[in-house]
């Protein structure tokens, strides 16, 4: 973790004051807080009237961990104070806003992986509030189970109400703080290990982009395939020797006899002191009722309010002592979570990660295990936030008993207490109504119900500014107070100037049971538009992504969109969401340049000549252009419109594009020691739709040559 300046905390009273001016004091002076490198040149243009960063008096990331084969990079967020976040409940209130890196070199360089944010409220409590985030992390570097495992660095920055600019690893929050933490990559095991393994014997080294290639090419090989079942008492003894603990070694053969009060066979018995494993002292250890930490810990857990998941971070503290590598099957650490909302604890569910033995880097290995809950019944109306206490119980290879007082032999205990958001606006307590809470990756609260435009931040961390919607456009969220019955549901869309219709498309989802994610299920519309709804909170099942399906719009303007479920065990009982008004735009921007001088387009120049021409950039929903030559050239220097540009564009920052586009001129200048060579004047425009649920802006591009010499 990057050092932290240790600085005079501010009282309660004038901190809330600088909280609160915060957006005015940042205007006024950019560098009113302070930055840490005072020979910076910021520091010189504006000089700092106090020194806060890294303050962790309103809230701090307390842990960042992952988990490998749902590729979840998650961060903690404990929330210390219950005001100083700009409002109640029914306000605005701020965001806590947590940008993810990950580095495969312990630091020397990163890659920025995204941000996420949560809203934040005062709640007049002084309790400690812990929140979850996450981002899907795929790592670009995997190794085979049999070679050096991949064990990136992630750093997650925590900045209340800044978002932390992307591409900036070191950047300072003023209230908030960075912390890192070593991640394991889900190792690679399809055929490719085995043809790698033949390449190197004959000399042939493959790169990771060739690896990949090949990988894609090749038919996928399951890991439990692969994977060596667990090892035998005599391979455990083997493996560790005496460098783990009797009571260890044989955990795993007794501990199903212990709990289920089950006798040890003659066989096991003999096994045991045959690889002199006392029966008596491994019992004697693990019934002393205390938990064991040696080998791993749980310390942290929060409730992502978006999701209804609640996760823990597990902090692996050991090389070994986890049955085995990565091309065996491991072991399970498993999460019993419990929650109480004011009548004791409720058993909420258990997850599990898979560990190995791994050589650690400094300060360990952190993994997650999330858990999907179902809330409903316990969230309030609209406005009105709930609070329960979470409690998760870490265990080591042995699957925990429903008891929230169970004290694990290997494992350990961890609480915090968590917000329980309200019920959408529009939806009663106890009311069954599906309710669209994301379309296009966008939150529906942050599209406007006049002009379908939506403004703020994606949950992809990119903010959207009057921006319409086009390509595939993904409709998630849920099904309050979702009862035992059957459903079946469809899509209807109303497009301008058509009657309302089903959405036809096919939809490809995969569930998440306990943690455990199935293949993925292709939903087929029949001829109405229905498709099975495979959600059933009974048995802990739930959609992944919370995704309902997908709508790709073929004409501009407004477009309303909503869910329909029909109850099959009672019949003809239909239950709808709200219509969500949104524009699409499916058209990219109309981009040209032309060479007007000379002989125009194609056309043959002297060095030194000025080359001048036209261009256009049209589009209702402009966002940026630029003009540029290829290669990079010597000597030259661009104008467009007679003003000259380092930046060769028109952005929001340079000079502002209007809504509708722009055209104009531009002017290269060459020069006696530009190069000869072949040309290229290239013009790219874009616009602020969200294009795929996903990218923010068309993007069209177009080249013109011209020879120098």
């Amino acid at each position: 973790m990057p050092s932290t300046p240790k600085l005079k905390a501010a009282s309660t009273v004038e901190a809330a004051d600088l909280r609160s001016k915060q957006q005015i004091l940042l205007l006024k002076n950019p560098n009113y807080f302070g930055i840490q490198d005072k020979e910076s040149p910021f520091n010189q243009l504006f000089k700092p009237e106090l020194e806060i960063l890294y303050n962790t008096q309103y809230e701090e990331v307390t842990c960042v961990s992952y988990k490998p084969d749902v590729q979840r990079l998650s961060a903690i967020v404990k929330i210390k104070q219950g005001a100083g976040y700009n409002g109640g409940p029914c306000t605005p209130g701020s965001k806590e806003y947590v940008r993810f890196y990950v580095s495969y070199d312990n630091g020397a360089s990163w890659e920025d992986e995204g941000v996420v944010d949560f809203n934040i409220h005062d709640f007049g409590s002084a309790d400690d509030l812990c929140y979850e985030v996450f981002t899907s992390f795929v790592p670009k570097k995997r190794s085979c189970c049999d070679k050096k495992p991949v064990l990136p660095l992630a750093r997650a920055i925590l900045s209340w109400n800044q978002v932390p600019p992307a591409g900036s690893p070191f950047w300072i929050p003023i209230w908030g703080n960075v912390l890192d933490a070593h991640i394991q990559a889900a190792p690679r095991t399809g055929i490719i290990c085995l043809l790698d393994d033949i390449l190197v014997d004959v000399g042939v080294k493959l790169d990771e982009k060739q690896i990949d290639l090949i990988e894609k090419a090749l038919p996928p090989l399951d890991f439990a395939v692969t994977a060596k079942e667990n090892y035998s008492l005599a391979e455990i003894a083997k493996l560790y020797g005496k460098d783990i603990e009797p009571h260890r070694k044989g955990f795993g053969f007794v501990s199903n006899a212990l709990f289920t009060k089950a006798a040890i066979s003659v066989e096991q018995y003999q096994a045991l002191k045959q690889y002199e494993l006392n029966l008596d002292e491994i019992i004697a250890a693990l019934q002393q009722l205390q938990f064991n930490t040696t080998y791993e810990e749980v310390t942290c857990v929060g409730l992502n309010r978006e999701s209804d998941t609640l996760n823990a971070a597990i902090h692996i503290k050991r090389n070994a002592g986890y049955s085995g590598n990565l091309c065996s099957k491991g072991s399970k650490e498993y999460l019993a979570y419990y929650m109480d909302f004011g009548g004791g604890w409720v058993y909420m569910g258990t997850s599990s990660v898979t560990v190995h033995d791994i050589p650690l880097p400094e300060g360990g290995l952190w993994y997650n295990a999330p858990l999907k809950i179902v809330l409903d019944k316990y969230q309030k109306e609209w406005c009105q936030t709930g609070k329960a206490r979470v409690r998760v119980i870490l265990s080591w290879n042995q699957l925990p008993p429903v008891d929230p007082n169970w004290v694990a032999p290997w494992g350990d205990r961890e609480e915090c207490n968590v917000e329980i958001k309200p019920l959408p606006d529009g939806v009663n307590p106890g009311q069954l109504k599906p309710f669209i809470e994301l379309l296009g990756g966008m939150p529906v609260d942050l599209i406007s119900n006049a002009t379908g435009e939506a403004n703020g931040l994606h949950t992809l961390g990119f903010t959207a500014v009057e921006s319409p919607f086009g390509g595939n456009t993904t409709v998630r969220g849920r099904f309050f107070n979702q009862n035992t019955h059957s459903f079946r549901y469809r899509i209807r869309v109303i497009e301008p100037g058509l009657a309302e219709h089903s959405v036809m498309s096919k939809v490809f989802i995969k569930t998440d049971t306990f943690g455990v994610i199935s293949p993925l299920i292709t939903l087929t519309p029949d001829a109405n538009g229905w498709m099975p709804y495979h959600a059933n909170p009974a048995s802990n099942t739930f959609i992944v992504d919370d995704l309902f399906g997908a709508f790709v719009p073929s004409q501009n303007g407004l477009h309303y969109i909503r869910i329909e479920l029909e109850d099959l065990t009672l019949g003809g009982v239909f239950y709808s969401s709200q219509w969500v008004t949104f524009r699409a735009d499916v058209n990219a921007p109309d981009v040209d340049v032309t060479i007007t001088t000379g002989g125009g387009d194609c056309g043959d120049f002297p060095p030194g000549t000025s080359i001048s021409g036209t261009y256009h950039m049209l589009d209702s929903d402009s966002k940026a252009m630029s003009l540029m030559i290829t290669p990079a050239a010597a000597g030259t220097s661009f104008t467009i419109d007679g003003l000259p540009t380092a930046s060769l564009a028109y952005d929001s920052v340079v000079f502002p594009l209007p809504n509708a586009g722009k055209s104009g001129t531009w002017t290269l200048a060459t020069s006696a020691t530009t190069p000869p060579c072949g040309y290229n004047i290239w013009i790219t425009g874009t616009d602020r739709t969200i294009v795929g649920s996903s990218q923010y802006g068309y993007i069209s591009q177009m080249p013109k040559g011209f020879c120098l010499g």
